[in-house]
């Protein structure tokens, strides 16, 4: 019992089990620090190549940045993506190999966070879309990174993740007038829809009439300026049935587009004013023109109510002009006359910008005796059929002024003559190009039957009316 007391009282070796004791946590604790330390200045490494990724995927020059230069409506960009990722992991292979020597997963490679980066695992993902003209890229990643002295407390790893974001596009909004010129030519009466061209020619059709998708606005005016419709008008037939034509949609979308500057777009009274025109409410034989339907305002109700009312051009009978009846030539040249001076810088509104908001099928048809026809000739009195002639769209470009085309897909009717004969394999396949040619860098859109109209005209004008364009990051 004497031996157990004086073994119970002996205290010499207390430090020593004391401090074999409490060397885990010591060790634990202090080497958390350091485990932590080098995942954050991994993190910092990653942080950096996920802001390169981020702007090497939208930068100019990039597959991405002509990827979405050419894109007409909105939505993801799989190319910038793609690319975005492989530029992740070359940057990240590169920052790996910043140091000397082999790399080793628990070592420093001489660049502070080791070099582990390229075999840690690592999830990268990229998004880039574009809306309203703003392109958005950003770069995620998680990766697992190896700890040293933590694993004594049973953890092998820390997860770390980041993001960056970068941004092409505009960075704030112009002073600008806006000069809307609205095709209403007879070309424009085709039926809306793919469903409504259904209907049009079943109404059309019907007891044993010719199964047609366009609406003739057929009839003359009197000397007293009553319009007086021609029976055999398929217009009316339309007009009776509800169906809505593709001029419709046009005035309808350009007078939404008018309300919702007014009421979401615009940040002051003053910063955007807008002008409307139209080809002519009737059709004249010889000759071409447009008809101001409002002009220069910053009174957006009055602008809207205007553009609401643009009717199909009226002609006095089938085959009236040789049915030429849209010139680009007369209509861009007469726009030109109507804005006074130069486009200006948009800084302020004594210094606009100048914006022609051009909203076309993209098929002139005109006469033009013995002058020239970059298409086809039809008839004997010098009908030409042919793309825009850039060269009227450049006369205007020479004095800063922009042009924006919204292009309405144009469809050919089946069974036409004229379009077989004439346009399919002689031009067909240069009408959108022309137009995209005529309109200022970034500023063409396309609209088949079936898009959404007023949301293609929102867009465009978003695009149209913002500042100068720069890549950033924002995140």
């Amino acid at each position: 019992m004497n031996v157990i007391a004086r073994l119970l009282k002996d205290e010499s070796g207390n430090f020593g089990i004391m401090t074999a004791v409490i060397l885990v946590p010591l060790v634990g604790a202090a080497g958390m620090a350091v485990d932590y330390g080098r995942a954050l200045s991994m993190r910092t490494d990653l942080m950096g190549v996920a802001d390169a990724a981020a702007l090497g995927a939208i930068s100019e020059g990039s597959p991405g940045y002509k990827a979405y230069m050419a894109m007409t409506k909105d939505g993801e960009v799989q190319i910038a993506e793609a690319d975005g990722k492989a530029l992740f992991l070359s940057q990240r292979s590169s920052a790996s190999q910043s140091g000397d020597g082999p790399i080793d997963p628990n070592k420093s490679n001489g660049n502070g966070s080791g070099d582990a980066i390229a075999e840690m695992p690592l999830d990268v993902d990229i998004k880039v879309s574009r809306l309203n003209g703003m392109v958005t890229s950003t770069a995620a990643f998680t990766a697992q990174i190896p700890t040293t002295f933590m694993r004594i407390l049973g953890q092998d790893s820390i997860t770390i993740s980041g993001a960056a974001t970068a941004t092409y596009g505009a960075q704030s909004k112009s002073y600008t007038d806006f000069y809307m010129l609205l095709d209403n030519t007879p070309s424009m009466g085709i039926a809306a829809t793919s469903k409504e061209m259904q209907r049009m020619k079943a109404l059309t059709g019907a007891n044993g009439g010719r199964a047609c998708a366009f609406a003739c606005h057929l009839g003359w005016y009197g000397s007293d300026g009553k319009f007086n419709e021609d029976q055999n008008s398929t217009y009316i037939v339309a007009r009776a049935n509800n169906v809505k034509l593709r001029v419709d949609v046009v005035a309808d979308a350009a007078a939404a587009l008018i309300n919702k500057i007014k009421t979401q777009i615009s940040t002051t009274t003053s910063q955007y004013r807008v002008a409307a025109y139209s080809f002519g409410k009737f059709a004249l034989e010889p000759g071409y023109r447009i008809d101001k339907i409002s002009a220069l305002t910053v009174d957006m109700n009055s602008a809207s109510k205007a553009t609401e009312n643009v009717a199909l051009m009226t002609t006095d009978h089938d085959w009236f002009n040789d049915n030429a009846l849209t010139s680009f030539d007369t209509s861009l040249t007469a726009i030109g006359k109507e804005i006074l001076g130069n486009g200006g810088t948009g800084s302020s509104a004594a210094d606009p910008e100048k914006i022609v908001y051009f909203v076309t099928d993209g098929m002139q048809d005109s006469l033009k005796p013995g002058g020239a026809c970059a298409g086809s000739w039809e008839g004997s009195k010098g009908r030409c059929h042919e793309p825009i002639d850039v060269k009227y769209c450049q006369a205007l470009k020479d004095r800063n002024i922009k042009i924006a085309v919204l292009y309405t897909t144009y469809i050919p009717l089946d069974g036409d003559g004229t379009w077989d004969s004439y346009i399919k394999n002689v031009f067909a396949s240069k009408i959108s190009p022309a137009l995209k040619q005529c309109a200022s860098p970034s500023l063409f859109f396309e609209v088949g039957p079936d898009d959404d109209m007023e949301a293609a005209m929102v867009k465009l004008f978003v695009q149209a009316s913002a500042g100068k364009a720069s890549l950033r990051l924002t995140q």
